[in-house]
This record gives C-alpha cells, sequence and structure tokens, in this order.
C-alpha cells in the first residue's frame, strides 16, 4: 500500500488529504479516488505530470499526445526514488494538486481509505485560486449583496473548514459503482 498526500498547490492554509491505495492502481483509477477524496465533481478535463507530457484519459483529450491513464499503474510512476507528482483538474480554473508519496506499507492490505485532511476544497467553476480567494473575502461580510449573491451560487452555506472524513471514505467505498457511473454518463 502507498501513502499519498495530496495538496492543492497555491492556497494556503493548504488543502490536503492522506490516502492509502494499492501501488497496481491505475491512474484512471487515482483520477477518480482524488476526485472523491478532495470532492471534486468530476466534471472537467484533468491530466497527470505535465501538459507536454500528460497522463490521462485520452478519449477526452481527443489527442493522440496523451498517455491512456487506463495503462499506467501508480507504482510505475511514483517511487521512493521519485516521490511526488502533479495532478492538475479542470483547464479554467488550473487546479493543480501536488501528490506525495509519504510512505510504503508493503505488508498492508488494507482498503483504499482517507486518514487525514484538511479543508474544503473549492467549489466547481469560482475561477481558480483567485476566484476562491474572493470568494473567502465575500464570506466573511453576511448581509452584503455579494454575499448574499454568493451563498445563491453556493446553493447555501460554504464552511472552508468542514471535512467529513467518514463521509470520504464511505464515498471510496462505493468506488466501482463511482466509476461505473461516470463512465455512463
Amino acid at each position: 500500500m502507498y501513502q499519498l498526500k495530496i495538496t492543492l498547490n497555491g492556497i494556503a492554509p493548504p488543502i490536503w488529504r492522506r490516502i492509502l491505495v494499492s501501488e497496481n492502481i491505475t491512474l484512471y483509477k487515482l483520477h477518480h479516488i482524488i476526485q472523491i477524496s478532495m470532492g471534486w465533481t468530476n466534471s472537467h478535463l484533468y491530466y497527470f505530470g505535465s501538459i507536454d507530457s500528460k497522463i490521462g484519459d485520452n478519449e477526452l483529450w481527443d489527442d493522440q499526445e496523451t498517455t491512456p491513464d487506463r495503462l499506467v499503474k501508480l507504482r510505475n510512476v511514483l517511487v521512493p526514488e521519485n516521490p511526488t507528482l502533479t495532478y492538475a483538474y479542470d483547464m479554467g480554473d488550473n487546479w493543480v494538486h501536488t501528490i506525495e508519496l509519504e510512505q510504503v506499507h508493503p505488508e498492508m492490505k488494507a482498503q483504499r481509505k482517507c486518514f487525514g485532511g484538511e479543508r474544503q476544497c473549492p467549489p466547481e467553476d469560482c475561477g481558480g485560486i483567485p476566484g476562491y480567494t474572493n470568494m473567502l473575502k465575500t464570506l466573511k461580510h453576511p448581509g452584503t449583496y455579494e454575499y448574499e449573491e454568493l451563498i445563491e451560487w453556493l446553493g447555501g452555506k460554504f464552511d472552508p473548514e468542514c471535512i467529513d472524513i467518514s463521509m470520504i471514505n464511505a464515498s471510496l467505498a462505493l468506488l466501482s459503482e463511482y466509476i461505473r457511473e461516470y463512465e455512463e454518463e
């Protein structure tokens, strides 16, 4: 088992998750685990690595340059000698994550799970880091027009400090169903 720390870059205080996953999973499956763990909605393009040599869903990218993430195992791109990997999600908002291999647990045969983290990820389509920063400033001023408009757009309250690890793990337990529903859309 791999112990990974996934950190959303460029935001302070940091938004991160610590997860356990099999080193034998594909990056396609890791993408879905990240989506669940971070709280994203899986509605945008993504890739691992760099844009010049990206690994992702080549059907979504619809190009010849993207290495299919269904063919790449985590253990082939993330090893103790090279313990970090970049994951980018939503090319418009440009959410870049650093995936760090913290530990290898060769004897562990546990189910994938999230066992640590801080802060809720930003809402989809909020405008990247600048939009999220402005959103947090607006949330500090209840009663203003901008606040009320933001709450309406968010569909209710937003607590940037809130994280529900038990809910993340309940969703990770249903990963196969989650992927099947995603593929049927």
